[in-house]
């Protein structure tokens, strides 16, 4: 049997089927990470949040240990706002639902017990909220939750970068891609949001309250960006996944402790 490297994390995909049997008895938790096949900009690809995410939960799940298990990503989301920009793949509300539903019901199945679903895309949430829900419902399953997996990566941003440039294709992103996939970034073609100025306020007013302006992402910006990537390194992307990996950790923690695993 293959036992993850010490140091590594237990990536279901790299199992077989004989491995996944062995192991599974000592796996507490399950991340499952979810992303978007989006346009970020001129700046970095559309995998951009399934890389965060992925690389969120890789890290996090590499400080545990092979308690933790991390799920394939899923490489898609809610992206209908962005399809404007040539590129983008958006799926409908209720397919992914049905994928996560399909996903976490199949290793459920081979006696897997708790699930995170770690969301690296803010146009997912409702989406997943319902997932969770759902499975929780129609599935005896202990447990299964939800978290916004990029809130840990703003959290350090805001701390590390200068004001005004994190946002989506903004320094912060632009950073972890850097750190995490730099294949998949343009450092010449970074550039600052080119901000249309329409609904600034409103936009800004819904979202402190966690309300939510269905338009599409071009109404806001021309060339897909809000921030300015231009502060982006890989050592500060290092940083700031390094510093969200570790939060996530505390989080899976608590969640082992408190479900006795």
């Amino acid at each position: 049997m293959s036992d993850a490297p010490v140091g590594a994390p237990l990536l279901l995909a790299d199992l077989t089927w004989e491995e996944t049997r062995d192991l599974l008895p000592g796996v507490g938790l399950v991340l499952v990470p979810v992303g978007a096949h989006e346009q970020h900009g001129p700046g970095v690809a559309m995998a951009t949040d399934t890389t965060s995410a992925d690389a969120l939960c890789r890290a996090a799940a590499a400080s545990l240990g092979p308690r933790v298990a991390v799920a394939p990503a899923i490489p898609w989301g809610i992206s209908w706002h962005h399809m404007a920009f040539p590129g983008t793949i958006s799926l409908r509300s209720a397919t992914l639902v049905a994928i996560l539903e399909d996903v976490i019901g199949s290793l459920h199945a081979h006696g897997f017990t708790r699930f995170l679903v770690v969301n690296g895309h803010g146009g997912n949430t409702a989406a997943i909220t319902t997932a969770v829900e759902e499975v929780k419902q129609a599935r005896d399953i202990p447990f299964v939750a939800a978290i916004f997996g990029y809130a840990f990566i703003a959290e350090q941003a805001a701390a590390v970068l200068p004001a005004g440039t994190p946002g989506h294709g903004g320094a912060d992103e632009a950073a972890v891609v850097l750190a995490a996939a730099p294949h998949q970034a343009r450092p010449d073609a970074f550039a600052p949001a080119d901000s249309t100025g329409v609904q600034v306020e409103t936009a800004a007013l819904l979202r402190a309250y966690g309300g939510t302006l269905a338009r599409p992402f071009s109404d806001a910006t021309r060339n897909g960006v809000v921030g300015d990537p231009r502060a982006a390194t890989p050592d500060v992307g290092r940083r700031l996944l390094d510093a969200a990996a570790a939060r996530l950790a505390e989080v899976n923690e608590v969640i082992l402790r408190e479900a006795g695993g």
